[in-house]
């Protein structure tokens, strides 16, 4: 038998391999030391940079004021209650996982469990261990739909047999009898997620307030989570005071939460200047600010429409930022840097709130062969001829901006209205003018033939251009006016001599003129006031530039056909007749500054020509407007006001619509008109969809309308001067 003898290891061999081994840990220290000492700022600075965020902060909205600095439009404090979810990280709650699986097994059911949260919270103290039926006798539809789901839910991963486990479900009886159970058993000493922890707090404030904890969903929470978590979630915006002291007096001990203060919109007004003044809605996400990356926006509000819309850069100011460091799950450690927003500047207009009110109880106002059942559609717009200063503009119907903004339900409902509540009709409604055209055209042929004023014509019943049958509205009563002239013709609304006069002249002076007083071109009534004001090249209604046959140009001669313009513009076509000839541009915004801190600066008054007409025919022009209203045969008698000379033209332009499917004939009432006539301090232009005409539907608003702006203005009446 042979014996194995040790063989003895060579001492060299012994020191060379410990000379290795040290020398490999001595490379590995040296490593480490250089990686933990030299280089340890630089890994910091890495770190710093990689966990540093920007948060957007956005400024106070400036106001905007009517005239005599009664506010129109306010910044105001919104209330909200605030979650802060990156302190709801640790807590271990079996009610916190109960209400995430509830929710869960929500959405796949289709509606709401038939137990509260404090069912819950009193069936996991007092029997933790039973199953929590949550859905009890459950329709066949709701079984269906809940199996459905559930099977999608627990499916099997790709590559996988075995279906996903659901903490807290039974796989194999999704339903016991006909309701859902939950094992809460299941659900005890298990980790809690973030989300889960937000949602039990929201639960517990409700609960203890008795807000609404609908809006808060658990979708809503994760979603936050996932995208804002160093944000505070506002979970109830817009609180009252009386909710804000409830919250205090029962939630404050509640870790995670915090009343929030952020700046909001509000219109004193209402619905009174919807329309002009526009409305804010929550601004879309900045991703960038100043060249730099905005990782979070805390959003503010921005102008969607009207004033607020147009000069929204000027009102919402500048945003300031926030520097915030943040660890790897998004948990917010510290502020770093804080760069505070500036305030936004302030408008104030030329428009008087109480013209305003006036101009929108005349809309109001019902005449008759108004069908009572619908809105009234139509537009109000009151100048200041000497200047073009914009003194009231009034659409109808309209909407409550404060309601637009708070109430998604009724922001639906105004965007789907059939009347078009949101329309703003006095600037960007176009209609055919129908008689209010005819000074502008009177004062076109005028120019022209300087003794056309003298010209006769005689208005007899039937009238036909070539072939075709025109009518005079006194036709429709079997009647005619016989001979007159031009002014004659104004006062009486003559059709005859309108088609009469077109065919003689031709259309080239008629559209020369409309053209001057700014038919069919920019009204410039929002201009951008840090530039000088421009007539831009811009199409604004419309304005033909021939009459294709005699047909047609007889129509336009009327304001009928293929013109159109809106209430704006025939506003300032009458303010122009008004103080002899001048086509201001309507001036709405008065002045204005760039911070509440900053003084204002003037918006001035512009003029867009001198129209070139003789002062002869401007005069008798407006003689045959006067006669209007102030003669006994007048088509406006029934606008006068005693004691206050008007001018004025009235206008019916027929237009068809569709009503149930069919085809029914409808009139475009209008009136333009100034006063008082030998010193005009104010210029109107007034429409009324589907009415009977302009001096029946019309004329009582306007007098209404002027005595009530008289009565407020003072205006000394004639008995008194």
């Amino acid at each position: 038998m042979r014996v194995r003898r040790t063989k003895e290891a060579s001492l060299s061999v012994v020191w060379t391999v410990s000379f290795l081994m040290l020398l490999g840990m001595g490379v590995l220290v040296t490593e480490l030391w250089k990686l933990q000492i030299p280089r340890k700022s630089g890994f910091v600075a890495e770190f710093v940079q990689q966990s540093v965020r920007r948060v957007r902060l956005p400024g106070v909205r400036g106001k905007i004021y009517d005239a005599k600095d009664v506010c129109l439009a306010d910044s105001v404090p919104n209330y909200s209650i605030a979650i802060y979810t990156e302190e709801l990280r640790a807590p271990r709650s079996v009610v916190a996982n109960t209400l995430a699986l509830l929710h869960e097994v929500w959405a796949r059911v289709g509606h709401p469990p038939d137990i509260s949260y404090r069912d819950i919270q009193k069936h996991l103290l007092l029997t933790p261990d039973q199953p929590l039926v949550a859905w009890k006798e459950l329709e066949d539809k709701s079984l269906s739909r809940w199996r459905a789901r559930f099977e999608e839910w627990t499916a099997p991963p790709k590559g996988s047999r075995r279906r996903k486990q659901v903490p807290g479900l039974d796989l194999g009886k999704p339903v016991q009898g006909r309701s859902i159970v939950l094992l809460t058993s299941e659900l005890q000493g298990r980790g809690t997620t973030t989300a889960a922890n937000t949602l039990e707090l929201v639960y517990e404030i409700a609960a203890r307030t008795g807000l609404p904890r609908e809006s808060v969903t658990f979708q809503r929470i994760k979603d936050h989570i996932y995208a804002r978590r160093p944000l505070p979630l506002l979970a109830w915006e817009n609180i009252s005071p009386r909710e804000m002291a409830r919250w205090a007096d029962t939630c404050s001990d509640l870790a995670g939460t915090d009343i929030y203060y952020k700046a909001d919109r509000s219109y004193p007004e209402g619905e009174n200047f919807a329309h002009l003044i526009g409305f804010t809605l929550e601004a879309d996400a900045t991703r960038e600010e100043a060249g730099e990356r905005v990782h979070f926006d805390l959003r503010g509000i921005e102008g969607k429409k009207g004033l607020e819309g147009t000069y929204n850069n000027l009102l919402e100011g500048e945003p300031g930022s926030q520097l915030v460091q943040i660890d790897v799950s998004g948990f917010h450690y510290r502020d770093l840097q804080t760069r505070p927003p500036q305030p936004g500047g302030d408008l104030q207009l030329t428009i008087d709130a109480n013209l305003q009110r006036f101009a929108v109880e005349a809309l109001a106002m019902r005449q008759k062969g108004e069908d009572p059942n619908t809105p009234v559609r139509g537009a109000v717009v009151v100048l200041d001829p000497n200047n073009g200063d914009v003194l009231a503009m009034a659409s109808s119907p309209t909407f409550n901006p404060n309601a637009y903004m708070a109430d998604n339900a009724y922001r639906v409902e105004m965007l789907t209205n059939a009347t078009a509540r949101t329309f703003h009709r006095a600037v960007f409604g176009q209609y055919p003018p129908g008689s209010t055209f005819k000074p502008m055209v009177s004062l076109g042929v005028l120019k022209e033939y300087p003794d056309y004023g003298k010209t006769i014509h005689d208005c007899t019943n039937p009238y036909h251009v070539g072939r075709r049958r025109m009518k005079c509205w006194i036709h429709s009563r079997h009647g005619e006016h016989g001979k007159l002239n031009l002014r004659e013709a104004l006062m009486h609304s003559c059709n005859v001599y309108l088609f009469e006069m077109a065919q003689e002249v031709g259309f080239e002076p008629i559209h020369d003129m409309a053209e001057q007083f700014g038919l069919g071109q920019y009204a410039g009534l929002f201009p951008n006031l840090e530039e000088e004001p421009v007539n831009k090249d811009l199409k604004y209604g419309n304005l033909p530039a021939t009459a294709v046959n005699a047909i047609d140009l007889c129509n336009m001669s009327i304001g009928q056909g293929a013109i159109t313009a809106s209430p704006l513009q025939m506003a300032m076509a009458v303010a122009a007749i008004a103080n002899g000839g001048t086509l201001y541009r309507p001036r709405l915004v008065k002045k204005w500054r760039t911070a509440p801190d900053k003084d204002y600066l003037e918006n001035p008054t512009w003029a867009n020509r001198r129209i070139d007409v003789p002062v002869k025919a401007l005069e008798l022009v407006r003689g045959g407007m006067f006669d209007v209203v102030q003669h006994p045969d007048g088509t406006a008698k029934n606008a006068r006001v005693p004691g206050i000379d008007i001018a004025g033209k009235t206008g019916s332009a027929q237009f068809r619509k569709k009503v149930d499917g069919e085809v029914v004939d409808s009139v475009y009432a209008w009136m333009i008109s100034y006063a008082p006539f030998n010193f005009p301090h104010y210029a109107v232009a007034i429409i009324i969809e589907d009415g009977v005409s302009g001096s029946t539907t019309i004329g009582p608003r306007l007098a209404t309308l002027y005595q009530k702006i008289f009565e407020y203005d003072g205006t000394p009446k004639k008995e008194d001067m």
